[in-house]
């Protein structure tokens, strides 16, 4: 692609719990990056396969909504639930717009998380 696009959202957790009972959860719904345990503290990242704004964050919503009350228990104990969502800046684009509906940013908020936005430069274009 030669202009600035949307990439992804991933889903960074930070929790002093294990959280590979959720990754063992969630299967196959979800593309696990990173499950592991640094000091005191467990790290999860991971990505959906949907692949616009929207249903990306409706995906992560449904996971986390039909979560039984143990794993919800354990989600909302995360001391960070966030998601990064992540562009790619390429060549002189002057201005870049994407929209996230009141609807996602009110799935997110419903169910604890925090939004990251990240640029990524793409200086080989």
């Amino acid at each position: 692609m030669h202009e600035t696009h949307f990439l992804n959202i991933d889903l960074d957790i930070e929790s002093s719990r294990d959280i590979r009972p959720l990754v063992e959860h969630w299967g196959d719904q979800v593309m696990v990056f990173r499950v592991e345990k640094v000091a005191d503290m467990w790290f999860g990242s991971f990505e959906t396969c949907e692949t616009s704004e929207d249903a990306i964050v409706n995906q992560y919503y449904q996971l986390v909504t039909r979560l039984p009350q143990h794993l919800r228990k354990l989600w909302d104990s995360a001391s960070k639930r966030v998601f990064d969502v992540g562009f790619e800046a390429v060549g002189s684009t002057k201005a870049f717009q994407s929209i996230l509906t009141q609807e996602s940013v009110t799935k997110l908020a419903e169910i604890g998380g925090s939004i990251t936005i990240s640029i990524y430069s793409n200086d080989d274009v």
